[in-house]
């Protein structure tokens, strides 16, 4: 039950008792609270109304909200999907000259697995050793 109609309920009982404000003190009181009652009623369901008013708002608003967040951020996570698989093709991929015809050839990781390359252009197939490369960078040979 809401206060109006907890107010209006009180007024009933009021009129039902037959009370007459002109002739008794009391009952011209109680009939200026039931009229303040009203009133204060009248603003908590217009307060109410304003308050529902709001929240439809604001969810409006926080849908409005996270389409924006996704739009905004899912294309920034798409792009840096993107870099990162650029970044990650230039650490798979390396380029050697094929021993036979001097061609620049670009290898990746599989090759590597593999241990052998074979050159597109002259067709010559070599073994991948990176032995020499370590000795030399360790001053061994």
């Amino acid at each position: 039950m809401t206060i109006s109609e907890k107010v209006a309920y009180i007024q009933g009982l009021f009129d039902g008792l037959k009370l007459d404000a002109e002739k008794s003190g009391e009952a011209r009181i109680l009939s200026e609270v039931l009229d303040v009652l009203r009133e204060v009623g009248q603003q908590l369901d217009s307060m109410d109304a304003a308050m529902d008013q709001f929240d439809e708002e604001l969810d409006t608003l926080g849908g409005t909200v996270a389409e924006l967040e996704e739009a905004v951020f899912d294309d920034e996570d798409e792009q840096d999907a993107d870099f990162d698989d650029l970044d990650d093709d230039e650490e798979d991929f390396f380029e050697i000259p094929c021993p036979t015809c001097g061609e620049d050839l670009v290898v990746d990781d599989e090759a590597l697995a593999a241990g052998l390359v074979e050159c597109p252009v002259c067709g010559g197939k070599f073994a991948l050793s990176f032995e020499e490369e370590a000795n030399e960078s360790s001053g061994e040979e």
